[in-house]
Order: structure tokens, then C-alpha cells, then sequence
């Protein structure tokens, strides 16, 4: 059946077109403009269909549309046998129950009477008012009826988009509707007569807003970023971008499709990627994701409505920023396969070479972060290579100090690594190595003593001028040709001096145990060795002279003096003697009386503390073990 012919005027240019058509599925429109019903269409009634017709020319690719209403045959009322103005539907209140005798039962009819739905197209253009359908009752032929229409949309917010003709029941919409801000409206109709008595029950009315293709789709995001590995397989999800479409998602107008309308750069295939044209889900769909050589991909997505139909489908763009992750692909190189260094002797903590490697990998990763190994060279362990994180540099480094006399140069062979392990798939021919050649220096060590310290045992009271020992220092530098000076650092008693050519000590003055400077029977002394080197260098020794005891010293009484009262009886007092010397040069101790005063024997007697015994005579005090005792007259007097 031919449902519409559709001309298009060229004025004469005789341009070549294409047409199309926004409901493929029911209609279709031949290359004449004829528009022809795909299949057999049961068209209510009360329903107008909208088509949009689109012509393309060929050539430029130049576009025109228009709106084509295709509506049905108005019907004729079976009640009255007359005909609805033409085009509107007339809706009759149902008929109430009859009597036998012909009078009315005044039965209630349902509330929820179905009444088919009223389809008005979003955007009308009008004109305004733009009437919709008719109302009427069966006893409008008796006698007079006014109709009304209740409900939002009418008396209710938003008031006023529908009316009715309240003689007719001619309910029009009042200017074009938008789907997207109210899809569909519930009235009441009501019919009463003059006096505002109710002749009918109610009827509900729904119009429906039938949804136009005018909203395009808009992308939730403008710019989309996702990320992909390099080396992905093809298949691999990367990302989903989504779009909107304010239209009714249940028609076409909201059914929406993606497609990807451009890649940059363009390497090392256009078609990299792929979009399902559903769901916006983006995958990859080649090989040779190469971060190295494309670090980001900048893709156009189109959204497009109406099942992506391009002809009368609104479409829209955004941006998928796609960015190639790194992974280890790429091991470090060294710079050079040999790096030089020196280093002083006895030096710690010095860096003495810098080693440079290349990675293409993205840096300050685990992937491009390099790891340094000594797998030669180091057998005791002296240098360690740290990671510079700035320049990821390797930092041979001294951690153990290095004896010139001993080892005047390391060959060290170093490995490097990533702190990452490479990639799955990834094989090397071989691993980065390379050789570092390290110098060490000589530099003027301090002279040494050897023992240090130095330990003589010699009996107190050496005169002086006597030789005591040779202390003499060695040098560290076997290389250098030196000469080694000797100097006394540190002599408390002065008791020594050291010859400053061949280190002979001999004393200056006679060497006293008991001397404050002893401790413990030990008296030290520092000596200085100084080399000629340059600068010099010097070394410290201590000789530790161990003084054994000699009878040298006498012993004394104590207290030295006392003081005693006569009395009737006879008095005592204790005495005890004291000596520097140690055992056995320090007793036992006698006690005797001295000879003066010469009567001093007829009044005093000594004994010792343990018994009194009263020698006679005597005039000196022996050495003993044990104290004596005084005894004496009752005069006082001073002992």
C-alpha cells in the first residue's frame, strides 16, 4: 500500500538523492520519494504517526528533511451513526444497563473504565489549539450537557496545556509537549447537565507524549582516559566510554550506537582498537602496543541515536585518551663495557667511579629503576654499588678500607638489573655486564708501635742514667723511603728520656714506687714517632713500667705524738707503726723505748698489745707485726 508520496523540489539542478527514512522497520521509501508500508499496520484510531524523511545528494553530500503525519481514517460513531469532526476520535461514555420497561438502572459504572490511550507527538508545530479527541454522552440528545476535562496538564499544574470545548467535548492540547519533561498526562472527563448534576461516571483519558528524535547523545565525559599495557594481545579491554540520549530509550530515538571515527597516531596500524558499537566498551584488536615508540593513543568516538542509523540518526563526539603502560621490555645497557676509578688507601665511604646504563623503559619505574651487582673481583667484600635515584646511576663505592701495601688495584665485573623482572616473553642473548678498573693510591700512614703498649718490670730505685728498653715504631709505607724521628708525649714524673734517632729510653732520675704517679705499681709513659713524609705523619706508643717493691723505706710510729693523764693507777695508750713498703719489706714491727730522756725507763715500759711485757732497756723500734703498748706513772705527760 502506498502510504505517502513525498516530492522534492530541485529547481532544476537535477541533483542525484538518496532518501531515508526514520522507521525502517515499517516503512520504506523508494528512490522516487514513494513511501510504501513494509508490513500490514494496525493503526489505532486515535494514534498519528510522524515520520522523518531525509534526502542526501550524492555528490556533495548535502542534507534536507521533512516531517511526514500519517494518520488514520476517521471512524463514524456507532451510537449516533454520525461522524466526529474529521480526524478527531470521538470517545462515548459507556451505555448504562436498560430495563424491561425502558427506564434506566441507576448501576455504577467501573471507575477504571479502560479507554485507549491518546498518542500525541512531542514539538508539535500546530497550529494551537491543536484538537485531539471528542467527548460526548448519549444524553446529549435529550437534553443539554457541559463537559470538562480535570487533572494535571488541565486545572491542575501545569494548568492550562489542555482545554475542552465544554458544548462540543472537543478536548484540544494548547502548544507543543516535550516528552522529556513530562511523557504522559492522566485527565478526567466529566459530563453534567446544566444544574451541574452528574450524568455520566467519569472517564480517564491518558495522552501519551510519543517521543521525537530530538535530543542528540551526549557523553557523560568529554575526554575519557584509560590505559592499556604495551605488548597487550589483541582482545584485551582497555576501557568503556558511555553516552546519554534524553529520548525514549524504548524507541529508537534513544537506542544508541558507537563507533570509532579516528586514531592518532595512526601507528603502527589505524585499527588498533576497536568499540563495541553497544555497550562503549573499548578493546584491542591488533598487536604492537609499543610504549617505547607510541606512548599514547588519541581516539574520536561517535555516539549516533537511532541505532546509528547516519541518514536521521543525531550524533555526538567525545575523546578516548588512551595511555600505553609500561612494562619491563627493555633491561638496562651499560654506557661502556669498562669504567675507571681510584681510590686513596685507608679511605671509606668515598664513591670512586660512576656507572651510566640506558633504559628505554618509563623512568622512575620498578621497570627502569636499575639494580648494580659485583659478581667478580671483591672477594673480600670492600665495595658495594648503590642506585643513585636521580640518575640511576651505579655508585662503586668503598665500605671496607684498602691497604696499598697490600692490593694496588681491583678489577670489579658488575651486572645490572632492573628492580622489575623483564616481561613475560622477553629473552635476552645476554645479560649487561661491564668491568670496573679501580687504582688505589698511596698515601703517608702513621707510624706504628708494635707492642703498644710496651710492658718493662724493673725494681724501684734504678739510678739514673740507666738504660731501660728500646721502643721503637714501625712504618706502614714500605714503598716510601722515610725516616722515623722519636719524641717523649707524656712523662708525668719526669723520670725518663728517649732518644729521638734510634727510640733507646733511659732514665733521668731514680724510679720510686711509692711515688703518687705510680698506680697500682704501674707508671706509664707516651712516646711520639713523626715520619718525613708529606705531609708527616705520626703514631703514639705507651710504655707501661712495672715497679717492684724494694726495703726502702723505714717505718713510722703512729699517731706520732699523744698526750696522757697521771693517775693513781697505771695508764696505757696503743701505738702502731706505718710503712710505704709492701710485704714483706713492711714488718713485722718491734717497738723499743728510746734512750731520751735517760729516766724515761724508770716511769714507761713498751709491750706489745697483745700481753704486757716490760723490757728493760732499749733505745730503737724494730719492726714487728704487732703494736706496743706504753704503760707510765700517774704525772701527765707528753709522749
Amino acid at each position: 500500500m502506498i502510504a505517502q508520496e513525498v516530492r522534492f523540489l530541485d529547481c532544476g539542478k537535477n541533483r542525484r538523492l538518496r532518501f531515508g527514512i526514520s522507521d525502517p522497520v515499517n516503512f520504506r521509501i523508494e528512490a522516487d520519494g514513494l513511501v510504501y508500508a513494509a508490513k500490514s499496520l494496525q493503526l489505532s484510531t486515535d494514534r498519528t504517526t510522524f515520520l522523518v524523511i531525509k534526502a542526501q545528494d550524492v555528490d556533495s553530500q548535502e542534507q534536507w528533511q521533512t516531517e511526514v503525519r500519517l494518520s488514520s481514517k476517521p471512524g463514524v460513531s456507532p451510537q449516533d451513526g454520525g461522524a466526529a469532526p474529521q480526524g478527531i476520535q470521538e470517545i462515548v461514555f459507556p451505555r448504562r444497563q436498560q430495563q424491561a420497561d425502558g427506564g434506566s438502572l441507576l448501576k455504577r459504572m467501573k471507575r477504571d473504565w479502560v479507554i485507549p490511550p491518546i498518542n500525541v507527538p512531542e514539538n508539535s508545530r500546530g497550529p494551537f489549539p491543536q484538537e485531539l479527541v471528542r467527548i460526548r454522552s448519549d444524553h446529549d440528545k435529550n437534553r443539554s450537557l457541559r463537559y470538562s476535562v480535570t487533572g494535571p496538564g488541565a486545572d491542575q499544574p501545569p494548568t492550562g496545556i489542555f482545554i475542552i470545548n465544554p458544548i462540543s467535548g472537543e478536548v484540544a492540547v494548547t502548544k507543543p509537549l516535550d516528552r522529556e519533561q513530562i511523557s504522559n498526562f492522566h485527565l478526567r472527563a466529566h459530563a453534567v447537565d446544566l444544574n451541574g448534576n452528574q450524568v455520566e461516571n467519569p472517564i480517564d483519558i491518558v495522552i501519551n507524549v510519543i517521543d521525537m528524535n530530538d535530543n542528540r547523545p551526549e557523553f557523560i565525559h568529554q575526554i575519557w582516559n584509560g590505559t592499556v599495557p604495551e605488548g597487550s594481545k589483541p582482545g584485551t579491554f582497555v576501557m568503556t566510554v558511555t553516552s546519554m540520549d534524553k529520548d525514549d530509550p524504548k524507541t529508537a530515538n534513544g537506542m544508541l550506537r558507537y563507533k570509532i571515527l579516528s586514531q592518532n597516531p595512526e601507528s603502527p596500524a589505524s585499527n588498533m582498537f576497536t568499540i563495541n558499537n553497544q555497550t562503549g566498551g573499548i578493546i584491542t584488536v591488533a598487536a604492537g602496543l609499543d610504549r617505547e615508540k607510541v606512548p599514547q593513543y588519541t581516539l574520536i568516538i561517535q555516539a549516533t541515536d537511532m541505532e546509528g542509523n547516519p541518514m536521521y540518526g543525531l550524533s555526538n563526539t567525545a575523546t578516548a585518551v588512551i595511555k600505553v603502560m609500561d612494562v619491563n621490555d627493555n633491561p638496562p645497557e651499560f654506557t661502556a663495557d669498562t669504567f675507571y676509578g681510584e681510590v686513596p688507601e685507608n679511605k671509606v665511604g668515598v664513591t670512586v667511579a660512576n656507572l651510566a646504563v640506558t633504559d628505554k623503559d618509563q623512568p622512575n619505574t620498578s621497570a627502569w629503576n636499575a639494580v648494580y651487582k659485583i659478581t667478580g673481583g671483591d672477594a673480600t667484600g670492600r665495595f658495594s654499588i648503590p642506585t643513585d635515584p636521580t640518575t640511576n646511576e651505579g655508585l662503586v663505592t668503598v665500605i671496607k678500607p684498602i691497604d696499598y701495601e697490600t692490593s694496588r688495584t681491583f678489577v670489579l665485573t658488575v651486572v645490572a638489573e632492573n628492580e622489575a623482572s623483564l616481561a613475560r616473553g622477553i629473552h635476552l642473548p645476554r645479560q649487561s655486564t661491564a668491568t670496573v678498573s679501580i687504582k688505589v693510591l698511596d698515601v703517608n700512614e702513621s707510624p706504628y708501635f708494635d707492642p703498644n703498649p710496651k710492658l718493662r718490670q724493673l725494681e724501684e730505685g734504678l739510678l739514673a742514667e740507666s738504660v731501660l728498653t728500646t721502643f721503637t715504631a714501625q712504618d706502614p709505607d714500605r714503598f716510601m723511603q722515610q725516616n722515623i724521628r722519636y719524641s717523649k708525649l707524656s712523662d708525668p714524673a719526669n723520670w725518663l728520656r728517649i732518644d729521638p734517632a734510634n727510640g733507646q729510653i733511659s732514665t733521668i732520675a731514680m724510679l720510686d714506687r711509692e711515688s703518687p704517679y705510680v698506680k697500682n705499681n704501674y707508671y706509664n709513659a707516651t712516646f711520639l714517632a713523626t715520619d718525613n713524609g708529606d705531609p708527616p705523619a705520626s703514631g703514639t706508643g705507651t710504655l707501661q713500667i712495672v715497679l717492684l717493691d724494694i726495703n726502702d723505706n723505714a717505718p713510722h710510729v703512729f699517731p706520732p705524738d699523744v698526750e696522757v693523764c697521771e693517775k693513781p693507777e697505771p695508764n696505757a695508750i696503743n701505738l702502731t707503726a706505718v710503712d710505704r713498703d709492701l710485704n714483706p719489706n713492711a714488718g713485722p714491727f718491734a717497738f723499743e723505748l728510746a734512750l731520751s730522756p735517760p729516766d724515761i725507763r724508770k716511769n714507761w715500759t713498751v709491750t706489745p698489745a697483745e700481753r704486757y711485757v716490760e723490757p728493760r732497756g732499749g733505745s730503737r723500734v724494730r719492726d714487728s707485726p704487732r703494736g706496743g703498748g706504753w704503760r707510765g706513772g700517774g704525772h701527765r705527760r707528753q709522749v
